[in-house]
C-alpha cells in the first residue's frame, strides 16, 4: 500500500514556482537597460542622389501617324541603385498638369491619343531611391508628335 505524500509534493510544486519566478526575474533585470542610458539608433544616413537618367525614346520630334492612338515606347537610361523610376507625358512642356507614373523600369509602352490639334507630347523622367534624400533632377525632355491620319490615307511602301 503505497502513502500519499500530497503535503510534501504540494510544497515542492511551490518551491519550484518560487524558484522559476524568481530565475526569471533576475533573467529580466539582467537584460533591462536603465532607461537614462538609452539612447536610440541614428536613422541611415541618406545620400544625394547620383545625376539623372537620359530620355532615350522616342527621338526628338519624332512623327508617328495614326487614326486614334499609337503605342509610344518610353525608354531612359538606367541610374545606378535606382530602386525606380518615376515619369511624365504631357501635351505641355510645362508639365503643369502632368500625372506621374511610377515604378516602372525601362522601356515603358505609353498609348498616346490623337486629339488634334493636341497631337504634340512632352517627355521626362527621373529616378529614386530610399537611400537617397529626394529624387534626381529630371532627364532632358524628349517632344514627339502624333499626327491624325484619316482611314483611307495609303502610305507609301517601305
Amino acid at each position: 500500500m503505497m502513502r500519499c505524500r500530497k503535503g510534501k509534493d504540494v510544497q515542492r510544486i511551490r518551491t519550484y514556482r518560487l524558484v522559476i519566478c524568481l530565475s526569471v526575474a533576475v533573467l529580466a533585470l539582467v537584460n533591462c537597460m536603465d532607461p537614462g542610458e538609452y539612447e536610440p539608433e541614428e536613422p541611415p544616413q541618406k545620400t544625394d542622389p547620383p545625376g539623372p537618367p537620359s530620355a532615350v525614346l522616342p527621338l526628338q520630334d519624332t512623327v508617328f501617324r495614326s487614326e486614334y492612338s499609337h503605342w509610344v515606347t518610353l525608354d531612359w537610361t538606367s541610374v545606378d541603385s535606382a530602386e525606380g523610376y518615376e515619369f511624365q507625358v504631357c501635351n505641355d512642356s510645362t508639365f503643369y498638369a502632368a500625372f506621374p507614373y511610377q515604378g516602372q523600369f525601362p522601356p515603358f509602352s505609353f498609348c498616346a491619343m490623337c486629339y488634334p490639334p493636341l497631337t504634340t507630347y512632352y517627355f521626362r523622367v527621373r529616378a529614386y531611391s530610399d537611400a537617397w534624400i529626394w529624387y534626381t533632377d529630371w532627364s532632358n525632355i524628349r517632344r514627339f508628335h502624333l499626327i491624325p491620319v484619316e482611314d483611307d490615307t495609303i502610305f507609301p511602301p517601305n
